[in-house]
């Protein structure tokens, strides 16, 4: 007496397009700058979909299984840990710098460093210590106010450009533990780029104003609320709103251009094509990046340059948040090409 066959993968069958599933995405996630869990999604309904039509002869056996437990995911996802809005900053902690002496090429001298640990967007783990000379430190902030009277006759173009212009010789120390955790974790360009960008998205958001910090009762909602949980999340009388780099990774007190600013000097010492894109519409400060990517971009002289959200975590180029994403109202106003 003859038996039936049985067309299916058995018990094994799920577990095996997962597997197959996790190895692709991790095989495709290295050549491109996609999300490792979006690559995942991908394949695992897409060999869900091809084992339930052509080996189990049943094409929804996985794939609803799958659509369903996914939506459930992001729904999840979008309901506990939305970073959809920029204002999210979540200053809760304020960072600290040390100040310790140390003999640098046969000087001894007095340095600010701050350790730090963080994860890139890809959940990549990095570490390092970052340190200035206190006399860059003091030297930058003396400059910056002697200067004043002539800075405020610049456009923001050139007010930008002075401060990278000058304050790139006083960020050697952290330009070369960057190169170090390149060496050490040979990263290829753009992870680089990402290892850069994270590392300031990490720090906490900071308003700089150009008067006194006041109390969090007298700002607007959005300003009053994120003072209300950290009043040290603010530095005031700083001429035009702005951080020059090296003060700002000497106090770690910075907004979106003093952002901006510190990544466009790290990121213009190791050639890479970027550009500082601001908004009078939004009033907010972002970097652009000429690199192969996806998402959104603003398109100048013949390069795309790829929009990075610098103020908050999670956010991967060419992702802006919601309340940021027209990119008509955002015009690049400095390059380095």
């Amino acid at each position: 007496m003859s038996s039936k066959k049985n067309n299916t993968l058995g018990c094994f069958g799920y577990p095996a397009i997962v597997l197959i599933a996790f190895i692709s995405s991790s095989f495709v996630c290295f050549f491109i700058p996609v999300r490792l869990f979006t690559l995942f999604i991908f394949f695992l309904l897409l060999f869900s979909w091809l084992t339930g039509k052509y080996i189990e002869k049943k094409p929804a056996k996985y794939f609803i299984p799958n659509v369903i437990l996914f939506a459930a995911i992001f729904y999840l996802k979008n309901l506990l840990f939305s970073s959809d809005n920029i204002h999210d900053y979540q200053p809760e902690t304020s960072e600290i710098v040390s100040k310790e002496k140390k003999v640098i090429n046969g000087d001894s001298l007095f340095i600010l460093t701050h350790q730090r640990k963080w994860k890139d967007n890809y959940g990549n783990r990095f570490s390092g210590d970052f340190s200035i000379r206190e006399r860059d430190y003091f030297a930058s902030a003396k400059a910056y106010d002697n200067h004043t009277s002539h800075l405020q006759k610049m456009h923001w173009a050139n007010l930008y450009a002075y401060l990278i212009n000058t304050n790139t010789p006083h960020l050697d120390l952290i330009l070369q533990e960057f190169e170090q955790i390149q060496k050490q974790k040979k990263l290829t360009q753009f992870e680089f780029a990402e290892m850069v960008v994270s590392f300031v998205q990490d720090i906490p958001y900071s308003f700089v104003f150009s008067k006194q910090c006041e109390s969090p009762e007298k700002y607007e909602a959005s300003i009053r609320d994120i003072l209300q949980k950290c009043q040290k999340c603010c530095i005031g009388n700083i001429p035009f709103g702005i951080q020059p780099p090296t003060l700002f990774m000497g106090n770690l007190k910075g907004d979106c251009d003093t952002r901006t600013v510190l990544i466009f000097a790290i990121l213009n010492h190791f050639g890479y094509e970027v550009a500082i894109l601001n908004s009078n519409y939004y009033k907010h400060s972002i970097l652009g990046l000429h690199i192969p990517a996806k998402g959104k971009f603003k398109p100048y002289k013949g390069k795309r340059y790829y929009v990075w959200e610098t103020t908050s975590k999670n956010f991967s180029i060419g992702v802006l948040p919601s309340n940021f994403a027209n990119i008509k109202h955002w015009n690049i106003i400095l390059t380095n090409t």
